[in-house]
């Protein structure tokens, strides 16, 4: 298959880099590189990448590449390496907290200088000067802060052929939601005479892509506070600001959850369960609704059509609360988020770091980091990159973990990441599904969380939120006016009053309160 002329055209310029031979493998600059893993379900790219040898000859870069975990744990790895001294030359950060910590700690390097030494890049990723603003301190841009290429994924999908057979609607509302879960749990939709299945699962999860978790249980539950009307960290009220929790919607919404618990629709290991075991089990067919990503809904059909033939999912808009409110959730206008480590910067990486990111900006790069190997992971027909749905995602995926250096959301890029899926008898659109998650979610813009620094004791305020909701929600903890009140009253003993004032002042100051 012949790849379009101006794609073409792009590989020969990126190609012309440098002259062949050109960078003597004495002149070799190790740059090491750690990124969240892109395809949790795939493993690290092997040792013959053809990537790794293609830096050396055209760029004198001698890569090593790191994966680290989704989600805390990730964060936990690079918290560790950063108290070693240890932090990777170039690497992504997921959580603000982190990332507001490194800087006040000295370990991260001002990107400023790098800005014009990948011109392309730049141009088209970090030329926005309200959006460097949220990666700024004291005039020194800190942060790489990508455009939104991917945001307001997230739904709910139900299981439509267990709607059927148990002759019910698909729900509208938290009480409609509730009483499908429970049928889901309780009445054998599978048809396999045992009682395995649940009728909702969701875990506590708080990776920020594309979605902003707020404090609490994460993003997965964000859709019930929505419900409420307190989703998100915020009320963004000009008049009376202050932290959702304080409203007693809040309390409302966690009771709701705290239902969902006691009437055991919902999985007893949602606590204390991974994104990877959730994906595992909605694979096996145990949950008649979930929380799930287009992305992660795509790479799990394969496996999930083999072990339910007959099924058939579909995306639910956002349960309406008591006053018809309805939400996912709340998300940022910022993507992903690169760092450059100071240690890197002083031994004088940078231009090799910008050299790196230029190349997977376009052209060569952007294909083989975004796409992988042509015409074995993806073909080209029509300039459209389309993924070989052949070859399973635990053994292509390991050729594009590095993909968000190089994607940026064109047309063509997101049909491609997201064609047309036809696995056991059913048809998906996976663009048109992303399409669909953005359009109904009532999604809530609050691009100005960003700005609002981590406090000096961000942990323990996350950690004292989330424990007491947890414990609320599991049933260990009454919810009473005593309780709740106890709670709310305990918010002092981790200075939650300075971190409201000082988040009233960032977002007054930045212009997204007024």
């Amino acid at each position: 298959m012949k790849i379009g002329s101006r794609v073409l055209c792009s590989l020969l310029l990126c190609g012309s880099l440098a002259a062949p031979g050109a960078l003597a493998q004495a002149n070799l600059t190790e740059l090491s590189v750690a990124l969240y893993a892109a395809n949790p379900e795939a493993p690290a790219p092997p040792a013959n990448w053809e990537v790794y040898r293609l830096l050396r000859e055209k760029l004198g870069i001698n890569l090593r590449f790191t994966m680290l975990p989704t989600g805390a744990d990730g964060d936990n790895r690079l918290g560790a390496l950063a108290a070693a001294n240890d932090l990777p030359d170039l690497f992504e950060v997921r959580s603000l907290a982190l990332f507001d910590r490194l800087v006040q700690q000295g370990q991260l390097a001002p990107v400023n200088s790098l800005l014009p030494q990948m011109p392309k890049r730049t141009a088209e990723r970090y030329s926005d000067a309200r959006r460097n603003l949220l990666v700024t301190t004291n005039g020194q841009i800190y942060g790489l802060q990508e455009p939104v290429t991917l945001s307001r994924q997230y739904a709910i999908w139900v299981r439509k052929d267990w709607l059927d057979k148990l002759g019910l609607k698909a729900p509208t509302t938290l009480e409609e939601f509730f009483e499908v879960a429970k049928a889901f749990t309780e009445r054998d939709p599978d048809g396999n005479g045992r009682n395995d299945t649940y009728g909702f699962a969701g875990v506590i999860d708080f990776d920020t892509a594309g979605i902003l978790p707020g404090l609490g249980l994460g993003n997965h539950f964000q859709w019930v506070y929505g419900a409420y009307g307190v989703a998100g960290t915020w009320n963004y009220n000009p008049r009376a600001f202050a932290a959702n929790l304080r409203d007693p919607n809040f309390r409302r919404a966690t009771e709701y959850i705290r239902r969902l618990v006691e009437a055991r629709v919902i999985d007893p290991d949602w606590a204390t369960m991974r994104r990877a075991d959730l994906r595992t089990r909605w694979q096996q067919g145990r949950y008649g609704m979930f929380f799930e990503s287009v992305g992660g809904l795509q790479a799990g059909l394969q496996n999930f059509h083999a072990n339910n033939p007959g099924a058939e999912l579909l995306m639910l808009p956002p349960p309406r609360g008591p006053e018809g409110k309805s939400t996912m959730g709340t998300y940022s206008s910022a993507g992903w988020l690169f760092a450059v480590s100071k240690r890197a910067m002083d031994a004088g990486k940078g231009p090799a770091i910008a050299r790196f990111l230029e190349w997977a900006h376009s052209g060569e790069g952007y294909f083989l980091l975004g796409w992988g190997r042509y015409n074995v992971d993806y073909t080209l027909p029509n300039n459209v990159p389309t993924i070989n749905t052949q070859i399973p995602i635990s053994v292509r995926g390991s050729y594009t973990q590095m993909r968000w250096l190089a994607f940026n959301g064109n047309p063509l890029e997101m049909r491609g990441r997201y064609p047309e899926i036809n696995v056991g008898g059913r048809r998906y659109v996976m663009h048109q599904l992303m399409a669909q998650a953005q359009r109904q979610g009532n999604w809530i813009d609050r691009t100005g969380d960003l700005v609002v620094k981590a406090a000096s004791n961000q942990a323990d305020i996350e950690r004292y939120v989330s424990e007491n909701l947890v414990q609320f929600a599991l049933g260990q903890r009454p919810i009473n006016d005593t309780t709740w009140g106890q709670f709310l009253s305990g918010l002092r003993n981790v200075r939650f009053e300075q971190y409201e004032e000082a988040a009233a002042k960032a977002l007054r100051e930045s212009g997204y309160l007024k």
